[in-house]
């Protein structure tokens, strides 16, 4: 029985060859974008699931309601981890976690940079990472250990066995000596946690200064709590933790809103279990994003589906006498339905197949494209694949089955007397075109408005010169205040040249990936001030273009400038509610105690704009890190220059990496969260309504089909071909104004809501879904025209040729 339903399934799809491409090509594209976002979904979601006790660990941040509005930050000082672990029972173990940045490892004639996080002994206790070789419980006994990890060991040791061999870390004068105890398997893609080394917190070169110091917060304090705790419980004892540890702060804040009468409301640490670390912080992934991405592929594979069902409704009727037949011969409702649903399995089957093969293509151009890091061998995870199975076996079983089931239950008589019509089509069909277009409409319609947005704001003013302004990262292998000095003397006569100065930090992101934010907090009489904090060289200002209104610029001839002179922007001025500044000191108000003001310049977006933006403050120092040198050239061909300053690089580093880049290009990353946004939706918008539009292209041609003596009786009865035209499109034309009257609504809610999470936003204007409207309605009246004019046109004898 099974081979004959086979057979009769393989025949009806080879006999209705358009309809069956249009159900497998429709299908594949559906499933296959599916597979792609529903696997970065899937990576984001099991961010940290590979910890064993991950419903016991929980990242601690603060929340501080400040005279600028509420702050959130997920740093804490140093010593709350032993004060954490010390002052609440439910606490199993507190560390510390300070996430570095990259630095250089010798040994013997290599150097390579790697990030080295610092943290405390029982780092391998409380996370999951699996030790290759040596022992992850004593890995960090002595303070001049380091586990390193399995790439960083075949780099600079090759073959050779790394455990017991020494490692220099440093450069110049700043060098320490560590002894490799413990090699670990590379972090996974979907951790939170990224090393290349790990080394004791108390080998940071500063660890003395900071170990006492609560009012500095630049590490991360993870806790594990006992297995039968309420976080809740431990929650709720951080308020008395907050009001015994931060004292001043809380006086503080008390006397900026002295009407808040509960300590929570002013200062609190919160709990973050690790699963949602990944969707918090400044620079979490949001949350949101993932789901909607999630939507998106089921929004696609729904619109397929209905095609599917709709095409096999409308094709059922064509089909209603061989039911009817093998009714009469005995057939039961079930086989018919076993039957039928079969056919439909098959075509999903293939469709799936092909979408699964297309899905494994692209994923390398995907990532590419929007710099993803799901791979192939996701594909087969068991998880995975019992989440797409399940999805496919589901979508087969009510697309394909609610069919099957109507036409298996067609009336015996009203068949054979061919009763059965869809001349008056019903409001499933009616119902699914609409909802085809309605959500092909919402998805054009975010897209647009996204689009909008992020064009608004890269017309954002950025307050500083970006155009021809080279950017080049120093990198951890090389002293950036030498180098700096030597390129000044080679390029000090070069003409292209204009100025050349050095940052502690990038603007925007370069090619290196790396973005450093350093916000500090200040009382300055009674006012609480944060204010960006910028490390900068001389010509700094003069390299971006920025003006000085008040004071002057950083000078070499003042002496003291390195020391403790700031260059702060309007907004850092208004913050101080000082009409003065120039000379004033904050920090240590006293002269000569605080940081000087020496100058005052317009407001400028060192940071994205679509961040909180908060007043700058930039100092020189003689012995802080320089990591990128900025080039200010004057050239018609900037290229060229940037090529001569890598062959300059090349003669002055002994061919270190020249990884430059232009400002320009840097700043564009900004807006890598926006970009991929608008594309992903612009991408599905784009096959939503091509898979609409291939369902109502093969359902116009099926009515077509059904009404064409129809057509024939209306052309001999005087009908014109603009009026048949009219006729049978208006009927779809009524269907897509529809879903555009549910889709636009919907739209302008989510984008409202959306937009309202930026400083500087759009407003949306309803020309835009006049225009998302005017566009859908001109591709549906298209697509249904093909057929209508190509059947009005047909000689009306022909038309009404007997069957």
């Amino acid at each position: 029985m099974f081979k004959n339903y086979l057979k009769i399934a393989w025949r009806n799809i080879s006999r209705n060859k358009l309809h069956s491409a249009i159900h497998i090509f429709g299908l594949a594209i559906a499933f296959s974008v599916c597979i792609l976002l529903f696997l970065t979904a899937y990576f984001h979601l099991s961010f940290d699931s590979f910890h064993k006790d991950k419903a016991q660990l929980f990242k601690t941040s603060r929340t501080i309601h400040s005279s600028q509005g509420i702050e959130m930050s997920s740093q804490m000082p140093l010593p709350a981890a032993t004060a954490l672990k010390a002052d609440i029972s439910e606490v199993e173990t507190a560390i510390v976690v300070n996430m570095g940045m990259p630095e250089n490892f010798s040994y013997e004639e290599k150097n390579i940079e790697r990030v080295v996080i610092r943290t405390d002994p029982d780092f391998f206790e409380v996370f999951n990472f699996p030790v290759l070789s040596g022992n992850g419980s004593s890995a960090l006994s002595g303070i001049q250990d380091i586990a390193i990890s399995e790439s960083t060991a075949k780099a600079i040791f090759g073959d050779l066995d790394p455990i017991g061999k020494e490692l220099k870390i440093g450069r110049g004068e700043e060098v320490a000596y560590y002894t490799v105890t413990a090699v670990v398997k590379d972090c996974p893609k979907n951790s939170s946690i990224r090393f290349d080394a790990i080394a004791r917190i108390q080998s940071l070169p500063n660890y003395g200064k900071l170990q006492n110091d609560w009012g500095s917060n630049g590490s991360s304090v993870f806790i594990k709590v006992s297995p039968n705790s309420d976080p809740q419980k431990v929650a709720m004892k951080l308020e008395p933790f907050v009001e015994k540890y931060y004292p001043d702060q809380l006086e503080q804040l008390r006397a900026d809103h002295p009407e808040v009468k509960q300590a929570s409301e002013l200062m609190s640490i919160n709990l973050t279990n690790i699963n949602e670390v990944h969707f918090s912080g400044d620079r979490g992934a949001p949350k949101l994003l993932v789901y909607a991405l999630m939507s998106l592929g089921a929004f696609i594979l729904l619109i397929a589906c209905f095609n599917f069902v709709n095409l096999n409704m409308a094709n059922s009727f064509k089909r209603s006498r061989e039911l009817g037949v093998r009714k009469t011969l005995g057939a039961y409702k079930g086989q018919l339905f076993m039957q039928l649903w079969g056919e439909a399995f098959l075509l999903y089957f293939i469709g799936f197949m092909l979408g699964l093969v297309l899905a494994s293509q692209l994923i390398p151009a995907f990532n590419a494209q929007f710099g993803g890091s799901i791979e192939i061998t996701a594909l087969f995870q068991p998880t995975f694949l019992v989440i797409i199975f399940g999805v496919f076996l589901l979508v087969t079983l009510i697309a394909g089955g609610y069919p099957a089931l109507k036409m298996a239950n067609f009336n015996l008589v009203g068949v054979l007397k061919g009763k059965i019509s869809t001349r008056r089509p019903g409001a499933l069909r009616n119902g699914i075109l609409v909802s085809q277009f309605a959500i092909s409409s919402l998805l054009i319609s975010i897209s647009w408005i996204a689009g909008k947005q992020l064009d608004f704001l890269r017309e954002v003013p950025i307050g500083f010169e970006k155009e021809q302004v080279i950017s080049i990262p120093v990198g951890f292998q090389q002293d950036g205040r030498k180098i700096l000095a030597r390129m000044r003397n080679e390029l000090v006569n070069d003409p292209k040249i204009v100025s050349i100065t050095g940052t502690g930090g990038n603007l925007g992101r370069g090619l290196d990936r790396v973005t450093v934010r350093s916000t500090v907090g200040f009382d300055y009489k009674q006012n609480q001030v944060s204010a960006d904090w910028l490390l900068a060289d001389y010509d700094f200002l003069k390299t971006l273009q920025i003006p000085i209104i008040k004071g002057r610029d950083f000078d070499p001839a003042f002496a003291t400038d390195t020391v403790n002179a700031f260059v702060v922007t309007e907004s850092f001025v208004k913050a101080m509610g000082e009409p003065d500044p120039i000379g004033k000191y904050f920090g240590g108000e006293e002269a000569g105690l605080g940081n000087r003001i020496i100058g005052v310049i317009p407001d400028f977006n060192a940071y994205s704009p679509s961040e909180k933006a908060y007043p700058i403050a930039i100092h020189l120092s003689a012995t802080e890190r320089i990591n990128y040198i900025f080039l200010k050239v004057k050239s018609d061909n900037p290229q060229l220059v940037m090529d001569h300053v890598a062959s300059v690089w090349d003669k002055l580093t002994d061919n270190s990496l020249f990884n430059a880049s232009f400002l320009d290009e840097n700043l564009q990353a900004w807006y890598e969260g926006e970009i991929i946004m608008t594309t992903v939706f612009s991408i599905a918008s784009v096959i939503a309504i091509f898979l609409s539009c291939l369902g109502l292209f093969a359902i116009s041609l099926m009515v077509i089909e059904l009404r064409t003596k129809e057509i024939g009786i209306r052309k001999v009865m005087g009908a014109s071909v603009k009026g048949i035209v009219g006729m049978i499109s208006i009927h779809f034309l009524k269907l897509v104004l529809l879903s555009l009257l549910i889709s636009i609504p919907l739209a302008w809610y989510a984008m409202q809501t959306w937009i309202e999470n930026y400083e500087y936003r759009i407003t949306i204007d309803p020309l835009t879904f006049l225009g998302v409207g005017t566009m859908v309605a001109v591709v549906a009246v298209i697509t249904v025209s093909f057929h209508t004019i190509r059947a009005a046109i047909v000689n009306p004898v022909e038309s009404l040729k007997s069957e």
